[in-house]
Formats: structure tokens, C-alpha cells, sequence
């Protein structure tokens, strides 16, 4: 408990940021009925959230697959690069069509580039611009494709263990599905703020707020959306962030099965991802203390220590850019 009163969180805000976090577009009425609150309060408490910077963005999470998009990551260690020359390249890496997520960290690996690609050919450009940007400071790169990946609730802010329901998709085995316009400039408005009104989006769109409605409700229906869901900033809420590269030796598929339903099942698990490339998962865990992190990491290595190779552990430093669409 004491870590949150650290950072001026009791149990009613921290109720609030599991619910935006399951659902960042409930109403303040909805959330309220669930955490016990007045609609009046929890929108005071979620404006402070905001002033504070606690959150940081509204995300929408949307089934790439669906988009017919390609998940990729390309992997940096960096050598002779000070912080300033870093800084300026990193602005360049961030402005490249199909880049999504940006992060520095410490461990093997200095930096994470994953972007999206409609094929193979795209990631190869992508993958290229990076590496052509950073020339001269790359040391060591690693890529790998996406082919499953999945987000999970923020269950350790308020529970002592996982919900049975928790995951929400990104790339499956799904088949692309055509948009119009319409669909793919709400996919856009929403990316930018998975929260906004409709009668925002409506307005921006030039559409009536029941037609935007029901597109939204079809997305949702058609699995093209997945959830909705926010950012917040690590440091003021005192939560660390690790992501784990898990190698497999040779497993058997029921064993590789038992430790996907693992992460599914750990509380402090919210992300994996299942990949072609030189290591085969990557959880990434959310944690209030190192010593809560190497206990996690131990359990995992030590229950499935048959086909667990080895671990790179990776402490993300900061996140630069994050954006699903």
C-alpha cells in the first residue's frame, strides 16, 4: 500500500485507472456505479489523472491483422552515440511511415523500433531507413516478425491475481477485411483519442453521431477493435516496466501452449508477443520493484525451466512514441 500512497493514489483512484484501463470509453456515470463514486468525482479525479499527466493517452487497440498490417521489430545495441546525436537521430526514426512504438532501454539492447508493413518487401524498407539513419552507431540488430500478439488488462492495480478474460488482440490469424473511408478515419480519430466524444468525432467527420455510433459499435462487433485502453506515465505512478526476449530450446507445442496460458494467467504480465526471429516471446511485465520482478522471472524460468533457453531482460528507460494505428 505504501507505494501508492507514495504517489497520492488511494484504492478509489486506482479502481478508476483499472476501469479506463479495461475501458477508457465508459462514462464518468459507469465508472462511478463500479468504484462506488459519484459521476461528479470520478471526472474531477480523472481531469487531475490528466492535469497530472498519470495519463498520458487514450489508446484504442486495433487487430492488426484485420488491417491486413505485418507487426515487425528491429532491435539496436549502439556504440560511439552521445545522448544529443541520439536525440536528433531518434526524431528522424519517429517521423518514418509505419513506425508505432519507440523505446530506449537498458540491457542487450539500447533501442526497440516496431513498425507495421502490408508485406515483407515494406518491412525490409522500413527496417532499412532505421538502420541507414543510425549508420555508423549500430553495433549489433536484431529483427523479428510478428505472427500472434495479444494486450492484457491491468489486473495488479487493484487484484491479486489475473482475470480469466483479460486479453485483448492485436495480430491473429485473421484475414484483412475491406474498410470504406468512413471506418478508417474513425480507426484514425480514435488512435489519436481513444476516449473522444462521438459528437467530436461526428463533428470532425461530417457525420450524424448515430452513424458514427453505430460504425464504432460494427468495429467492435467485427473485431476490428479490440479495446480501448490507456497509457500512463511509469515514473508518478512508481511502476517499472520490463520486457522480457524469452528463447526456446526445441519445445513441444502443448509446453509452449502451457506458457502462453502463464502470461495470460500472471497479473503482472500485460503484453505478449509470439515471433520469427532469434528469440520466440516476449512478455513484458509492469512491476512496483525489481525484487517483485526477479521473483516473477524466477517462477517463470523455474516452472518451465524444460524449454526455457535463456531470458534477455530489457528495462524500458523511455518511450518515445506509441501509437496502434
Amino acid at each position: 500500500m505504501q507505494r501508492y500512497e507514495e504517489f497520492r493514489l488511494d484504492l478509489k483512484d486506482r479502481k478508476i485507472l483499472y476501469e479506463l484501463d479495461k475501458d477508457c470509453r465508459q462514462t464518468c456515470s459507469q465508472i462511478g456505479k463500479k468504484v462506488g463514486l459519484s459521476s461528479e468525482v470520478v471526472n474531477y479525479r480523472i481531469k487531475k489523472f490528466e492535469e497530472e499527466k498519470i495519463i498520458t493517452h487514450y489508446q484504442v487497440v486495433i487487430n492488426l491483422s484485420c488491417l491486413g498490417q505485418i507487426e515487425f521489430k528491429v532491435a539496436l545495441s549502439l556504440q560511439n552515440i552521445d545522448s544529443n546525436k541520439f536525440g536528433s537521430l531518434l526524431k528522424k526514426v519517429e517521423k518514418i511511415e509505419g513506425v508505432k512504438w519507440i523505446v530506449s532501454c537498458r540491457g542487450n539492447w539500447d533501442m526497440i523500433v516496431s513498425g507495421v508493413g502490408k508485406s515483407l518487401t515494406e518491412i525490409n524498407k522500413i527496417e532499412d531507413e532505421v538502420l541507414s539513419i543510425f549508420s555508423g552507431y549500430v553495433l549489433d540488430k536484431s529483427l523479428a516478425v510478428c505472427f500472434k500478439a495479444e494486450v492484457f488488462d491491468r489486473d495488479f492495480l487493484i487484484k491479486d491475481r489475473a482475470s480469466s478474460d483479460r486479453e485483448r488482440v492485436l495480430v491473429d490469424e485473421s484475414q484483412e477485411i475491406n474498410l470504406d473511408e468512413l471506418d478508417v478515419n474513425i480507426l484514425k480519430e480514435l488512435a489519436e483519442n481513444g476516449r473522444k466524444p462521438i459528437v467530436d468525432i461526428a463533428f470532425k467527420l461530417k457525420e450524424s453521431e448515430r452513424v458514427i455510433n453505430y460504425r464504432i459499435k460494427r468495429l467492435v462487433d467485427r473485431k476490428i477493435i479490440t479495446g480501448f485502453r490507456i497509457a500512463v506515465d511509469y515514473n508518478k505512478l512508481g511502476i517499472k516496466f520490463y520486457k522480457t526476449f524469452v528463447y526456446l530450446d526445441n519445445p513441444k507445442k502443448e509446453r509452449v501452449r502451457d506458457l502462453i496460458d502463464y502470461f495470460n494467467s500472471n497479473k503482472n504480465i500485460i503484453h505478449n508477443v509470439e515471433v520469427i526471429g532469434n528469440w520466440d516471446l516476449e512478455p513484458e511485465f509492469e512491476v512496483f520493484s525489481e525484487e517483485e520482478f526477479d521473483k516473477l522471472l524466477g517462477e517463470m524460468k523455474d516452472e518451465f525451466s524444460d524449454i526455457i533457453k535463456k531470458v534477455d531482460v530489457l528495462t524500458i528507460s523511455q518511450e518515445h512514441k506509441f501509437v496502434y494505428l
